[in-house]
């Protein structure tokens, strides 16, 4: 388990940016737009989530436990969805800042194609005793509610572009 500020995420090689954090009635939204990077980041796929001009923005809601995390490019087009399932959400005491503690395993969204990522991280986890047997079975019981509420459509994730 690890604790994930909304701040750091996905700035690893960017140079220039500009970060907005407003709380939006329970969610914090996180805005991170990308003035210079020095490297693109791109997943195996070679779909490009992370450059000049792209935003990421990211939605922490306080009362549940996930963090959906968005890529949009220089047109504001989604690329990808992320939720990182997560045992809780919080403001840090020490920097004031949201964050969400982060149990490896995460669901994508990929032109309206789901699939949960990161299972083997969960499972090494529990067998190395990195997490508990109870927070190995409230990450898979987090990540199924939440699969079946996208695959219901119960599950509504807001179109980001209205906080750019």
């Amino acid at each position: 388990m690890r604790k994930r500020l909304l701040t750091k995420k996905y700035l690893r090689d960017v140079k220039e940016y500009i970060i907005k954090i407003a709380k939006d009635n329970d969610a914090y939204v996180c805005v991170k737009e990308i003035i210079d990077i020095e490297k693109p980041f791109s997943i195996p796929t070679g779909l490009c989530l992370v450059n000049n001009g792209y935003h990421i923005v990211e939605i922490l809601p306080m009362n549940e436990k996930f963090c959906v995390r968005t890529f949009l490019n220089e047109k504001n087009e989604i690329l990808q969805k992320y939720i990182d399932v997560s045992l809780g959400n919080g403001i840090d005491e020490e920097t004031n800042i949201p964050y969400y503690d982060d149990i490896f395993l995460d669901i994508i969204i990929n032109n309206d194609e789901i699939y949960v990522d990161d299972k083997d991280e969960l499972e090494k986890a529990y067998k190395n005793n990195e997490i508990t047997e109870k927070t190995y079975n409230e990450a898979n019981i987090i990540c199924n509610q939440i699969l079946s509420e996208l695959n219901t459509n119960k599950y509504i994730i807001k179109d980001v572009r209205e906080y750019l």
